[in-house]
């Protein structure tokens, strides 16, 4: 009888049995979300430094374009013409549709331009840039007599672009593509990056503020 009592006390119950695989369920669940949280910030971060690094490797390569133009940057069909060289304009084409940013190289700003098709595009998904916009501003002064320093400070171009910075474009729904095309300044997920560059060449410098 006694040895009977002690099988008895050492077997598992059912209910001892459900609190186990309850407590095993729980803490699976707990484990998999914090990882699963991990894992959406990971990518998140991720998702940012892309979105950041691409955004500045274009900025750079604009700057160093502008400040060492030969001669006036200006907008063609909607193109951004920079010359940098006797026989080399560079090209900066935004699709307005695509949301996508284009650069293409030709011999002269009065020769014709480069088919899309021929244009190398930047690495960033279609919709990712919502906006890119440049603008001008090269004096207005009547003297011949200027420092290169009131001179730079009248000839800059300034390079504006509105970019989804938080999130992947083609992972958005398809409300949220509208709702952000439609407001980008409204949206916190939209970042704003600019830059003013002033011409490090003055040759032509001196036709524009005459």
């Amino acid at each position: 009888m006694a040895r009977r009592f002690k099988n008895r006390k050492k077997a598992v119950t059912m209910v001892e049995l459900i609190f186990t695989l309850g407590v095993f369920v729980l803490l699976s669940v707990s484990i998999y979300q914090i990882f699963r949280s991990v894992n959406q910030s990971f990518k998140h971060s991720q998702n940012k430094l892309d979105i950041l690094q691409t955004t500045r490797i274009i900025m750079a390569g604009l700057r160093n374009e502008l400040r060492n133009a030969i001669d006036k940057p200006q907008e063609i069909n909607d193109r951004l013409n920079i010359p940098v060289a006797a026989d080399k304009v560079i090209q900066y084409y935004f699709d307005k549709e695509a949301h996508r940013l284009f650069r293409g190289i030709k011999g002269s700003v009065s020769e014709a331009d480069p088919d899309v098709s021929e244009m190398r595009p930047f690495m960033f998904n279609d919709g990712q840039i919502l906006d890119f916009t440049y603008d001008f501003s090269y004096g207005d002064s009547k003297s011949f007599v200027e420092s290169e320093l009131t001179l730079n400070a009248k000839v800059w171009c300034k390079v504006s672009m509105k970019i989804l910075y938080s999130e992947k474009f083609e992972q958005l729904s398809e409300e949220d593509k509208v709702k952000i095309l439609e407001n980008p300044d409204e949206d916190p997920r939209v970042k704003n990056f600019f830059m003013v560059i002033s011409p490090r060449k003055v040759n032509w410098l001196l036709q524009v503020t005459q």
